[in-house]
């Protein structure tokens, strides 16, 4: 049994000025400790504990705050045979506060507290329910003492703050420093708020906004063809920081409120994973033009791992033995390794080949460290760039090499303009050459330079090159006339998993504990109906049908 020292300290909460008594308490807020199967009050407690015992006549005086068990805010009224002494009046300390009744059960509750930067009083209020005084107190000193100990409020005149100076705010100091959300989440939601918000309500005052400001810029999203998705981010953005702002008293409205998604006019394609033979494809060119991610593609193929899990495995992650991998990280856009997405850890079982397939590029890269003269333990990344692979692959590294892969078989989506502007920058690049007459230095390796063909079209240099490589890849594949269609992606990769292992009748259970999320998830984004299992649909509807 605890002794009733360690009993007593463990109901106390000794952080503020006030030492206040957490345990049971009466209905004027003072506490009470069972000893004996007697209640006692806690602040006798707290004095004999510290000067020992107490004559039956004698009492305990508490000071404002009926809570407090601290020895220096306690004193001894009364003696063993006399009428305890009258409690002299004081004034209460500073910080305590008053309250006042409103109307049966509810009480505002005001502390003042010292003074802000600008010399002004430090006064704050409260409503709270109270179903009586004594329980008004209670509140009061629980709200005197979390005053105290926070520090003064802002004094900043939030309430003409602009928009753009709000969503700033909102995305570094509520959701990146409080909320902990990702770098690649608050810098896609800045890069909305830029393109789509900014130029017509950035300069606006937040409490100026209403609620057809709002429902005029998505319209806007909606008739330039935004998919439903991204003006679904849009309102992940703004309905959460127009309820920030108005508790920062930055407005007094929420323009959002009530606020209804409009029906996207895009015309949503269907982006349906590979067939096996198109995997093959896939893996085959991997290894021929990004030898240096094949491993990654090949590993993401047979788990179904996320990007970023893929490059967050670390060698003793893998038991060789028991032919499983542990995914317990993510390597996010700052190479940064953090939890995965679903914040679980769990056990991805592999086949016999793709455990050699792993063991062979640790051995390759065992022999780049030894040739660079590095060292490589069990604790290394096994995707790595650096000779000692003590730092993981970035992820959009692997994207980068992927969009090469992608522009030689012909299967890049890009958009109408951006496919239009590179061919431009070819067309450029392959035109005669002009005279150099006067001009120094080396000749240009095509008509035009890339440094020219990025101020004729207003890019930048590197821009140019990149454009004139990639009108080139996509000649070739046409010219090669492969026709291909599918999803050559590494979000591909992990739809292919999820419906292979569907169509070849795994336990959806089982599908979705390997992928690392729910089978709601599963069904709804990652499970793809392809052609060869539509194929064996018809078949077999056929042959029911006509009983063949």
């Amino acid at each position: 049994m605890p002794t009733l020292a360690l009993r007593f300290e463990a109901k106390v909460d000794r952080s503020g000025d006030h030492h206040m008594w957490m345990g049971s308490r009466k209905a004027d807020g003072s506490g009470k400790i069972d000893i004996g199967g007697k209640s006692v009050l806690a602040r006798r407690v707290a004095w004999e504990l510290a000067a020992g015992p107490l004559s039956p006549g004698q009492r305990i005086r508490a000071c404002s705050e009926p809570s407090c068990v601290r020895i220096e805010h306690l004193a001894v009224e009364g003696d063993d045979g006399g009428e305890p002494s009258a409690r002299p009046r004081t004034r209460a300390p500073r910080g305590v506060g008053s309250k006042r009744q409103l109307r049966p059960g509810v009480w505002k509750l005001t502390v003042s507290a010292g003074t802000y930067p600008d010399g002004r009083q430090r006064r704050v209020s409260r409503t709270v329910s109270a179903r009586n005084t004594g329980t008004a107190a209670r509140l009061l000193a629980e709200f005197s003492a979390e005053i105290n100990v926070s520090p003064p409020a802002d004094t900043r005149d939030l309430s003409r703050i602009t928009l753009d100076t709000a969503v700033e705010m909102f995305l570094t100091e509520y959701l990146q420093a409080e909320k902990g959300r990702e770098g690649k989440t608050i810098s896609d939601y800045r890069k909305l708020h830029l393109h789509w918000f900014s130029p017509e309500l950035g300069r606006r005052r937040v409490q100026d906004i209403e609620q057809h400001d709002m429902d005029q810029l998505f319209g806007r999203m909606r008739v330039a063809g935004l998919s439903r998705s991204r003006m679904n981010q849009a309102r992940s953005l703004y309905a959460p920081l127009f309820r920030w702002a108005k508790r920062r008293h930055m407005t007094t409205r929420d323009p959002m409120l009530g606020f209804q998604l409009p029906t996207s006019s895009a015309v949503s394609r269907e982006r349906t994973p590979p067939e096996v033979e198109e995997l093959c494809i896939l893996l085959s060119e991997a290894v021929r033009l990004i030898p240096d991610v094949a491993p990654v593609l090949g590993l993401g193929a047979v788990t179904g791992m996320r990007r970023g899990e893929l490059l967050a495995v670390r060698r003793s992650n893998v038991a060789w033995d028991h032919r499983q991998i542990r995914v317990e990280g993510s390597v996010s856009e700052t190479k940064q390794v953090k939890g995965t997405k679903t914040r679980h850890e769990r056990a991805v079982p592999i086949d016999e080949e793709s455990l050699s397939m792993l063991r062979r590029h640790c051995e390759e890269m065992d022999a780049r460290a030894a040739e660079l003269g590095a060292a490589v333990d069990d604790d290394t990344f096994v995707f790595s760039l650096d000779p000692d692979c003590k730092r993981p692959m970035s992820p959009d590294y692997v994207t980068k090499r992927v969009a090469i892969r992608k522009d030689h078989l012909g299967i890049a989506e890009k958009h109408p303009e951006t496919i239009a502007l590179e061919n431009a920058a070819l067309a450029l690049y392959r035109q005669t050459p002009s005279t150099r007459s006067g001009i120094t230095g080396p000749a240009p390796k095509g008509g035009m330079s890339f440094q020219r063909i990025g101020e004729k079209l207003g890019r930048t240099e590197r821009w140019a090159a990149m454009a004139v490589a990639a009108a080139e890849r996509r000649e070739q594949a046409q010219a090669a006339n492969r026709g291909l269609s599918f999803d050559g992606s590494i979000l591909a990769l992990r739809k292919f998993t999820s419906s292979e292992l569907l169509d070849a009748g795994f336990n959806i259970a089982l599908v979705a504990q390997r992928q690392g999320h729910g089978a709601q998830v599963l069904i709804k984004h990652y499970s793809k109906g392809r052609k060869s299992a539509d194929r064996r649909a018809a078949e077999h509807l056929g042959r029911v049908v006509h009983q063949r």
